[in-house]
């Protein structure tokens, strides 16, 4: 096939592009998308935040998919979670965008171990989920948050199944924090799976496909595994007059701690989970890496 002048001059210029891309080392891919992750997450402006998250993303995507890129840890992303599976299989990429105080949007990505990385992009669409606890949900339609844990639900080295912890701002007056779970299907990402046994007394067992607690936004609840104990640990919420006189009555802490057991590939609630009250809630902030600086959750105050 003859070449003809136009079609070298794209050829040269395409591969020029190819190895210039190649020269920049992924610590200079990691700052440049810091830098953008800053203005999104601290400018004033919701216009001026939206096109840094826009080119965040876009650039994000390119890296991700580059070979070579799972290997690097993104120490340099001081406002993103970077979430690793502890078996080493893939990892999550979040983080929040705020359009204003009442209005939160979460994106992500999900990189596989690779030679050169597949990834599959999380589109949030948590305002459209009818029942978040037993609606079944796929990398298009993902109920978002901003993960801040991975804990594999089994301990074989062919486990399927993860529980991922996740918070979202919600709203001007609560604060959402979800256990959901994430498995593959045919090689696609899926959330949802009939694995939360909910055991009371007075009621028969509830089974539900995600755990999601709110809470009101004037105080903090915990939810995360805890490893001594090997159970989900989360606050006990109790009605308490809210400090918003528009919010009405609010779900508060009140000191005392219910969890998940797991057995058998299924996590069982756990009424009690301490024996004692503490007068005053303890305040955990969610762990967003390791030790990579401090990670506001809940974006600009405008």
């Amino acid at each position: 096939m003859k070449l003809t002048a136009f079609s070298l001059v794209l050829i040269l210029v395409f591969f020029v592009q190819d190895v210039s891309a190649q020269e920049r080392t992924f610590v200079e891919y990691g700052t440049e998308l810091n830098g953008y992750a800053e203005q999104f997450m601290s400018d004033s402006l919701y216009e001026n935040r939206a096109e840094a998250e826009q080119l965040f993303d876009k650039l994000l995507s390119e890296v991700l998919q580059m070979s070579g890129s799972y290997e690097h840890p993104f120490k340099e992303l001081e406002r993103v979670s970077v979430q690793p599976s502890e078996d080493g299989k893939f990892r999550i990429f979040t983080w929040q965008l705020c359009q204003d105080s009442d209005h939160y949007i979460y994106s992500g990505y999900i990189q596989m171990k690779g030679a050169k990385p597949k990834i599959f992009e999380l589109d949030d669409r948590s305002g459209e989920v009818r029942n978040p606890r037993r609606d079944v949900l796929s990398a298009d339609d993902w109920y978002g948050a901003l993960y801040y844990n991975i804990k594999p639900m089994s301990k074989r080295k062919k486990n399927k199944y993860y529980a991922v912890f996740g918070f979202d701002a919600n709203s001007l007056y609560t604060r959402r924090k979800v256990v959901d779970v994430l498995y593959f299907k045919d090689g696609e990402p899926r959330f949802g799976a009939p694995v939360f046994i909910a055991q009371s007394q007075n009621r028969p067992p509830r089974t539900d496909y995600r755990f999601v607690m709110e809470y009101s936004a004037s105080g903090n609840a915990t939810l995360n595994y805890h490893e001594e104990l090997e159970m989900i640990v989360y606050d006990n919420l109790i009605e308490f007059p809210s400090p918003y006189e528009q919010e009405g009555i609010a779900m508060m802490p009140d000191g005392s701690y219910q969890g998940f057991k797991l057995k058998k590939g299924k996590w069982y609630s756990v009424e009690k989970v301490f024996t004692h009250i503490q007068q005053n809630a303890p305040i955990v902030k969610p762990k967003l890496g390791d030790g990579r600086g401090k990670n506001p959750l809940l974006g600009p105050k405008n």
